[in-house]
C-alpha cells in the first residue's frame, strides 16, 4: 500500500469519526432512541438480556461488539410525576430472582417502523419486593420526576428493570436508550494528524536513506 493510499484511508476514517463525534454531541453526548410510552399492569417491567461478551451472545454477533465499547444512558420519566419509580440495571439472572413470584412484563421484541414494544407476562403477585434493598444493581436511580441512569458496559449478562417504588402495579413511564463512543474524538483527531504526517515522514524517511546510502561500486 503507497503513502498516498494510506493517508487517504486515515484522512476518510477521521473524518467518518469526527462527523460522528460532531452527531454525538449535538444530541447531549450521546445517539439516543426516540422516548416512547411503555405501560403495564403488572409490578413492573424488564429487558430481555442485554449480553456483553457472554456465552449467551448470538454467535453471529462480532467479538468484541462495537455497541460493546459504549456507555449507556437510560433515561425514564414517569406519567404521573408524583409517583416515584425505580430503574435499575443488573445481571439478568439476579434481576429475575428478584422478580420471582411477582407478576411482571418481559420485554420479547420490538417492531421499528412504527415503534411497538411487544412484552410477555409472566404472572405472580401483584407487589413487588423493594429494590433499593438490593445490592446486585450496577447502577440504578429512584424517586418522583425523570430518572437517568449511566452505565459503563462490562462483561455479562444483563436486565433493565423498571418498577413503582412502593412496588405496588400499573407501571407507565416514557423511557430512551442512548449510546456514548467515548473513542470517537481522539480517533477523528489521531487518524486525521496521521494522514498529514505520514507522507511527510515516508518522504523524509526516502530521502534520507538515499543521502546516506552509498554509490554502488562501478565495474571496470
Amino acid at each position: 500500500m503507497s503513502a498516498w493510499t494510506l493517508s487517504a484511508l486515515l484522512l476518510l476514517t477521521g473524518a467518518a469519526a469526527g462527523v460522528l463525534a460532531v452527531a454525538q454531541a449535538d444530541g447531549g453526548g450521546y445517539f439516543s432512541t426516540s422516548r416512547h410510552r411503555f405501560t403495564t399492569a403488572a409490578a413492573a417491567l424488564k429487558t430481555d438480556a442485554i449480553d456483553v461478551g457472554s456465552s449467551s451472545a448470538h454467535a453471529a454477533d462480532p467479538d468484541p461488539d462495537i455497541g460493546e465499547l459504549a456507555r449507556v444512558r437510560v433515561k425514564v420519566d414517569p406519567v404521573a410525576p408524583d409517583v416515584p419509580v425505580s430503574v435499575g440495571i443488573g445481571p439478568k439472572d439476579e434481576v429475575e430472582a428478584f422478580l420471582r413470584g411477582t407478576a411482571y412484563d418481559d420485554f420479547v421484541s420490538a417492531e421499528l417502523k412504527a415503534f411497538r414494544a411487544h412484552f410477555r407476562r409472566v404472572p405472580g403477585a401483584a407487589r413487588s419486593a423493594d429494590p433499593t434493598r438490593r445490592t446486585f444493581w450496577v447502577a440504578s436511580s429512584s424517586g418522583t420526576g425523570p430518572r437517568t441512569l449511566t452505565w459503563n458496559k462490562t462483561h455479562g449478562a444483563w436486565s433493565v428493570a423498571v418498577l413503582r417504588l412502593d412496588g405496588t402495579s400499573n407501571v407507565d413511564v416514557r423511557a430512551s436508550i442512548g449510546l456514548r463512543f467515548a473513542f470517537l474524538t481522539p480517533l477523528a483527531i489521531g487518524c486525521l494528524a496521521a494522514s498529514l504526517l505520514w507522507p511527510t515522514w515516508r518522504t523524509t524517511r526516502r530521502l534520507t536513506t538515499s543521502r546516506t546510502t552509498p554509490p554502488s561500486p562501478t565495474s571496470t
